[in-house]
């Protein structure tokens, strides 16, 4: 099957795109005159400015509406990549792509396959003819692995080749030249689609800025699947509620948040943070009171929650959650974390029927993640710093980013990335082609306490569009005009507070006498 999906006809149009009347004529032309191998085109139709539509048999779980912010084409693809398998793409053709010729890809967050059309909307509102996927798969479930391996091969890493190479095609075919740089922008899941991309096709990309990573994917799946474990049913004696875990993550910022000489709420580097339930929280001895304080059972708990994965031998498989941290209902309320379950029901064990903790009592994690790493379904992983290499020869470059308060994925994973890229291939070589920001009080790829909100996404689009407040346009002054970004602002849109967000292992300091909340108090040290 060829899924390099190579142009077998050029689309003439009409018109050169650029007017809404050559911009309709021309993508009217999309459907009738355009031929992709293995691929057909379901849809192509010219949205005016502003233009907010339904999605037709949206997933329950996927968005169903979009808005198209500037006058554009949308091209709606369905692609098969192999006997079992095909990815549906939707591609944003914005009229004033012709401006800096350039061409984005998206990526998926959790095990979904729904396509982001917010960061579409974002990204062709700033000229880039954007794409997104499905991801091989409809909807945040891991079901239609079950049985299909090639399907999880798309989730893995082919989904986003596939989409890449139609953005390029596509694009040629309707403005009639070629794109000039190729970039891709994704978190979470999204981030490790960005890391495994260039680890499988170093040329399908110029740059890629990729934030929260779930690299190590497999140890991430069972980690937190621990960490669902780990409190136990509720109402058990070692279960924490909601608000006392609160209570928890407060009382960790109480006792860590001063070790950067500013109390601004915000612990900078958790891995500073060496925390221990204060006494205020403790139930004395003998109570059994598990809702206003904690008991013996419980603290034993916490102690567990902010401890590393390893396994049996004592060896690292995942770093521990960050102290600090909002505890996410998603994975502390009592219920096995879905993802975890999906994966190895649907990819590992092809077993729907597979029973989980709390109500599973022969399940054993060791042997899951153990067994995960034997079989690394679709080679998902992405945890191979040395095939970084091709991309950084090529002159590629990455700009990456996590949260330090990310409930989700633990912001220390990407400092173990950091230090496993550098020992690879040198840190001075690293230095031409690499940038992560930690970012401190950010939750899971936006927002938070922090300021977490500097144009990394569709989500975090409310801050200025240039290179010093925006990370997409800071990635591009770096690919087009070699300008390297050493420093970004972040913004908390609710308070309206900024910070200097320096790349590691740099750290923003507060100066002498200097105002938290403005970012010009802040310099990197």
């Amino acid at each position: 099957m060829n899924y390099f999906l190579l142009l077998s006809l050029s689309l003439v149009a009409a018109a050169t795109p650029g007017t809404s009347r050559a911009g309709e004529a021309a993508c009217s032309a999309i459907a009738s005159h355009l031929k992709i191998d293995d691929t057909t085109i379901t849809g192509a139709n010219y949205l005016p400015k502003n233009t907010t539509f339904t999605i037709p048999n949206a997933h329950p779980t996927c968005s169903g509406s979009a808005t198209a912010d500037v006058p554009l084409c949308r091209v709606q693809m369905t692609t098969a990549t192999s006997d079992d398998s095909r990815v549906i793409t939707e591609l944003w053709l914005p009229d004033t792509f012709t401006t800096a010729r350039r061409v984005a890809s998206t990526g998926n967050g959790g095990l979904n396959g729904c396509i982001d059309y917010s960061t579409l909307a974002y990204l062709s509102s700033m000229g880039f003819a954007a794409i997104g996927s499905d991801n091989g798969h409809t909807g945040m479930t891991g079901e239609p692995f079950l049985n299909h391996p090639e399907v999880i091969i798309d989730f893995a890493h082919r989904s986003i080749h596939v989409e890449t190479q139609l953005a390029k095609q596509v694009a040629r075919a309707y403005y009639g030249v070629p794109h000039k740089k190729s970039y891709y922008v994704g978190c979470s899941t999204g981030g490790r689609q960005g890391f495994k991309a260039i680890q499988e096709y170093p040329t399908d990309f110029d740059g890629v800025l990729v934030g929260a990573p779930a690299i190590d994917f497999n140890h991430l799946v069972g980690w937190s699947a621990a960490m669902s474990i780990h409190g136990g049913a509720p109402g058990s004696e070692t279960f924490i509620p909601a608000p006392l875990l609160a209570a928890v993550a407060a009382d960790a910022i109480t006792q860590c948040d001063e070790a950067d000489g500013v109390k601004d709420g915000i612990i900078d580097d958790p891995s500073t943070c060496d925390y221990t339930p204060s006494a205020a929280l403790k139930c004395t001895v003998g109570t059994t009171e598990t809702t206003a304080c904690l008991t013996a059972a419980q603290l034993t708990t916490v102690q567990k929650y902010f401890e590393p994965l390893k396994n049996e031998a004592g060896g690292l498989l995942y770093p521990r959650f960050d102290p600090g941290t909002p505890f996410s209902p998603m994975m502390f309320s009592g219920s096995f974390f879905f993802f975890a379950a999906d994966w190895y029901k649907y990819t590992v064990y092809n077993e729907s029927t597979l029973v989980f903790p709390p109500a599973a009592t022969n399940f054993s994690l060791p042997k899951a993640i153990a067994d995960t790493d034997v079989i690394n379904p679709g080679s998902v992983a992405a945890w191979e710093p040395s095939r970084l290499s091709a991309f950084a020869a090529r002159g590629g470059k990455v700009l990456t980013y996590h949260g330090r308060a990310d409930g989700l994925i633990s912001g220390a994973n990407s400092v173990r990335w950091y230090d496993a890229v550098r020992d690879s291939m040198g840190a001075r070589r690293m230095d031409k082609f690499y940038r992560f920001f930690s970012v401190p009080g950010m939750d899971h790829c936006a927002g938070g306490a922090g300021t977490g909100f500097f144009g990394q996404t569709g989500m975090a689009r409310e801050v200025p569009a240039n290179a010093e407040y925006n990370a997409v346009m800071a990635l591009v002054a770096w690919v087009e005009g070699n300008y390297a970004p050493d420093e970004l602002v972040g913004t908390n849109t609710q308070t309206g507070a900024t910070r200097r967000l320096c790349a590691y292992p740099k750290k923003s300091v507060l100066k002498t006498g200097g105002d938290w909340q403005k970012a010009a108090d802040w310099e990197c040290t």
